[in-house]
């Protein structure tokens, strides 16, 4: 009876005193892991946060950098001048295209010669390019076109070119950015400015080559790569036609 009194008394214990204590320190446990997650919870906000700005902050001053390094080419209604002295070993077509004048009108000083050796065509554009005169390159296959403002006729003489239209605008600027991509692409593009008959008003067109000859004109024309023409301007050329050019030579001492 005395040892069945015994285990009761135990189980009592137990029950009234153990467990309870067992039961805080599981609660208090509990309690801790809960406030060292929230804590770790925190500081893994904290570190998204900081990763996040990071590159909001690289970005930011990245783009201050390109903002600040970024230089705007200058447009001019006439001569791209070329920013450094050039040598005949350091051109080709594409660099004298690009340095070429930008715009010309229904009567322009100076005239154009034809040429079928690229380096005598270089070497001339190079002159030009170098001293400041405004000149023009074009090329159709072994033939080269150069304009330059400086070359004389003969006396009373005009030269008659033809050139081929392909857009038209009442103001300069929107011709001059597709003509700038044409250029770059490669396709001898210029600025034409005219006037309208009736209103005598200003008109700006955009030209491509110069030629002597219209069936050759007309044979450029129809060759024309309309595909690469719209992908470089977004422009249709359908309606493109051949125009006429005058070059009034330049008076020598």
């Amino acid at each position: 009876m005395k040892k069945n009194n015994s285990r009761w008394f135990t189980v009592i214990l137990i029950l009234v005193f153990i467990l309870p204590m067992i039961t805080f320190a599981l609660t208090t446990y509990t309690l801790y892991l809960k406030s060292q997650m929230n804590n770790l919870k925190l500081k893994i906000e904290e570190l998204d946060n900081t990763q996040v700005n990071i590159p909001n902050e690289v970005e930011s001053a990245s783009q201050s950098a390109v903002l600040e390094d970024l230089v705007l080419p200058q447009i001019e209604i006439g001569n791209t001048m070329a920013r450094a002295n050039y040598n005949i070993q350091e051109l080709d077509y594409q660099v004298l295209l690009n340095n070429s004048v930008t715009m010309l009108k229904p009567y322009n000083e100076g005239a154009v010669k034809v040429f079928y050796d690229q380096r005598e065509v270089f070497e001339e554009a190079l002159v030009a390019l170098n001293n400041d005169i405004s000149y023009f390159l074009f090329q159709n296959e072994d033939k080269y076109y150069l304009y330059r403002s400086d070359y004389s006729l003969e006396e009373g003489e005009e030269q008659y070119l033809f050139s081929i239209q392909i857009y038209l605008y009442t103001t300069p600027a929107p011709a001059m950015f597709p003509t700038i991509a044409l250029r770059q692409g490669g396709i001898p593009a210029f600025v034409f400015n005219g006037k309208f008959q009736q209103s005598n008003e200003d008109y700006w067109a955009i030209l491509i080559g110069l030629f002597d000859d219209y069936n050759e004109a007309q044979t450029y024309l129809k060759n024309m790569n309309e595909e690469l023409v719209f992908d470089l301007t977004g422009l249709s050329i359908a309606d493109r036609f051949t125009k006429g050019i005058y070059f009034t030579g330049v008076e020598t001492p």
